[in-house]
C-alpha cells in the first residue's frame, strides 16, 4: 500500500497555465492517437514537466503498431519526466484488441498504465484502474470498501468527480438527470433552498417544489464535499486521486489546502 495518496490535476491544452499553477503534478491531456497510429500532441507550455501524459482521443488506435507506440510514449515520458501514461478515451468495438495489444507493449516498456474501469480487464498486471468516487444509493464508505475489495488501495485511482443531479421524488433513476453548472446555479437562485450534507453519501442536497407541485431532489458537491471525499480515500490508503481543472477550477486550492 502507498505511503501517501498521490493527487494530480487533469489539465486540457487549454487551461494548462492556469492548472499549472495550483501547486498539484498534472495529467496533461495533450496527446491523441492519430489517423496514422501516431502518438501526436497539443502545444505544450514551456513549463509543462512531471505528473501523467494523458491520451484523450485513441481515434487512430487500430493503426497503430503497439510496440513503436509504446516506444514512443517511452520516450515522450522521458523527455518530459512523466511517471506514467492515462488512456482516457473509449476504444471502438473494433479497437478492443489493439488496446490490448499496447497495455501489453508498455508493460514491456515498464511504463504505468491507467484507465477506465470498463477497460480494467485489458490493462494488465499493475495497471491502475479509474473510478469515480461519487454514490447516489448506499454508502460512499461502502463504495470505497468494494473498489478496494475489488482493485487493491495500490491499483486504485478515484476521480473526484463534481456531480450535479436532479431526481424527480419518488425516483427509480438511480443517477438522476445531471445538471450543467449554470442550470445548478439557476435552480439555487429560484428556490433558495436550504443544503444539508450526507454523511452516508458524502455529497451535500436540498429538495424543492415546481409549481406543478412535484418535488425534486438535488444531489451535488462542492469544495467541502470534495475535501471529506478526499479525507476518506486518503485514509482507506488509495493510492491515486484525479481531480479535473474544467469541474473544479481555482476552488482545488481551498479544497486540497494548498
Amino acid at each position: 500500500m502507498p505511503e501517501k495518496t498521490k493527487t494530480y490535476l487533469a489539465v486540457t491544452a487549454q487551461d494548462a497555465r492556469l492548472g499549472e499553477g495550483l501547486g498539484l503534478p498534472c495529467v496533461c491531456l495533450y496527446y491523441r492517437i492519430g489517423e496514422n497510429g501516431s502518438l501526436q500532441r497539443a502545444q505544450l507550455p514551456l513549463t509543462g514537466r512531471g505528473g501523467l501524459l494523458g491520451i484523450y482521443d485513441g481515434g487512430g488506435l487500430a493503426a497503430a503498431q503497439p510496440e513503436k507506440l509504446a516506444r514512443d510514449i517511452q520516450a515522450e515520458c522521458s523527455r518530459r519526466g512523466f511517471g506514467g501514461v492515462v488512456l482516457d478515451f473509449s476504444p471502438a468495438a473494433d479497437q478492443t484488441a489493439a488496446l490490448e495489444g499496447l497495455c501489453a507493449a508498455l508493460r514491456r516498456q515498464q511504463i504505468r498504465i491507467f484507465l477506465p474501469e470498463n477497460l480494467a480487464n485489458l490493462g494488465g498486471e499493475g495497471a491502475i484502474v479509474i473510478a469515480p468516487a461519487a454514490v447516489s444509493g448506499g454508502s460512499f464508505a461502502q463504495m470505497l470498501e468494494a473498489l478496494i475489495g475489488r482493485y487493491g488501495a495500490e491499483n486504485l485511482c478515484l476521480d473526484l468527480v463534481r456531480g450535479g443531479s436532479d431526481f424527480p421524488m419518488p425516483s427509480y433513476d438511480p443517477d438522476g438527470r445531471p445538471l450543467a453548472a449554470a442550470e445548478f446555479a439557476q435552480l439555487r437562485e429560484t428556490y433558495q433552498p436550504q443544503s444539508f450534507f450526507s454523511p452516508q453519501l458524502c455529497a451535500k442536497y436540498f429538495t424543492y417544489r415546481k409549481q406543478d407541485g412535484t418535488a425534486h431532489f438535488v444531489l451535488f458537491d462542492d469544495a467541502d464535499t470534495a475535501h471529506q471525499k478526499l479525507e476518506a480515500i486518503t485514509a482507506a490508503g488509495v493510492g491515486y486521486v484525479f481531480l479535473l481543472y474544467s469541474e473544479w477550477g481555482r476552488e482545488i486550492k481551498s479544497l486540497t489546502g494548498r
